[in-house]
């Protein structure tokens, strides 16, 4: 009965869509950092094809806790439980697509997958290449460092660099700018694979990691004797959402009421209650 609810409200507002708004096509012409010049979109009729075929198609780049790998390589995280209930509310299976930090926005665009799932922060530069959903969370950036590596340096050390400690941070991502702007003197480690980082900063070979929360403190928490977190909440706050082709509205709709549904039914707080404010994913890592 609940998915009969869901599907006839998605219905509503998909036809609501069609009558009063034409799909839009990007004609941007400056891009962003982290992306390459694809000039061209599928046509928009994502959601055709997927109810068509019965499969939507994620792309997915590891960004802990959001995605994230486990021992066994399975997909996991809070991302990943989000479109993979989805999917099964709208009965469609789900594949998961790999790509990375530095490609994602580019093979959405280029029609490799129908959605972006990775923890993407929101912000105005990528929303002139993609369409965002609405938020389903904001998150703080933090600072977990190595207790041993760093000694009795502090947050000023690090800031201006008088340490010379290597900071490691998630290659394309806004914490990577941020870092930049804030520990730009300290020397800045782009990482790609955040469960390597994760190790080099338990065995002292990089002396801190900067990342959204809550990984800093998930981290701080599960290895009390070797790690611990410095304040960084001033070096800001980011909002989380998928995304899709800008020309994808249909599709972006039918994701929306699904956030907008589950958001109301206390769904969604209840997966962000083990993967946002517990640390025991970590041991899954």
């Amino acid at each position: 009965m609940r998915l009969l609810r869901v599907m006839g409200c998605l219905a509503s507002l998909v036809l609501v869509s069609a009558l009063i708004q034409a799909p839009v096509v990007s004609s941007v012409s400056a891009e962003p950092p982290h992306t390459s010049k694809v000039t061209s979109q599928p046509s928009g009729d994502a959601l055709a094809s997927i109810q068509k075929h019965g499969v939507i198609r994620v792309g997915v780049a590891v960004n802990a806790p959001w995605v994230l790998r486990d021992k066994n390589e399975q997909w996991l995280g809070l991302d990943i439980d989000l479109v993979q209930q989805f999917a099964q509310d709208m009965r469609w299976k789900v594949e998961l697509v790999p790509t990375t930090w530095a490609s994602g926005i580019d093979d959405l665009r280029a029609g490799r997958f129908d959605l972006l799932a990775a923890g993407l922060s929101v912000t105005p530069q990528r929303a002139l290449l993609v369409k965002y959903t609405q938020p389903y969370g904001s998150f703080a950036l933090g600072l977990v460092v190595n207790r041993k590596s760093l000694g009795k340096d502090d947050l000023l050390t690090l800031e201006t660099g008088a340490g010379k400690h290597r900071i490691g941070v998630l290659s394309g991502t806004v914490t990577a700018a941020t870092a930049k702007e804030y520990l730009g003197n300290s020397e800045l480690l782009q990482i790609s694979d955040e469960s390597k980082g994760i190790q080099d900063l338990r065995s002292g070979a990089m002396d801190g990691l900067i990342a959204e929360q809550p990984l800093p403190d998930a981290l701080a928490h599960s290895y009390p004797e070797l790690l611990h977190t410095l304040d960084v909440s001033t070096y800001g706050k980011t909002a989380h959402a998928f995304a899709v082709r800008r020309n994808d509205q249909d599709l972006l709709d039918v994701v929306n009421a699904w956030l907008i549904y589950e958001d109301a039914a206390g769904w969604i707080q209840s997966r962000e209650q083990f993967w946002i404010h517990s640390p025991a994913w970590v041991e899954l890592m």
